[in-house]
């Protein structure tokens, strides 16, 4: 069963999705339009979503590279003692 996404309807008392004027589960009549919390993808918005993860990866990538060489060249060496002459 497919209900297109300007049409579905979720009860605010059942939980049920539906396209009719009542919740065909419980009778109710409060519900809430889906189409206004979830936005259908469309081909433009994929292209650019695709584009932004992209550039979010190689951003968390590179950050990651940059906080493990600081780390690296921050760590003491283990080999010397600290001792006061």
């Amino acid at each position: 069963m497919s209900i297109p996404l300007q049409n579905a309807r979720l009860c605010l008392d059942c939980d049920t999705v539906f396209e009719e004027a009542r919740c065909p589960r419980c009778s109710s009549e409060s519900f809430f339009p889906l189409s206004r919390w979830v936005r259908p993808a469309m081909a433009s918005d994929s292209a650019t979503l695709r584009k932004t993860a992209k550039r979010a990866s190689l951003v968390l990538v590179g950050s990651g590279l940059a906080y493990t060489a600081w780390k690296l060249l921050l760590k003491p060496n283990s080999g010397k003692k600290n001792s006061p002459e």
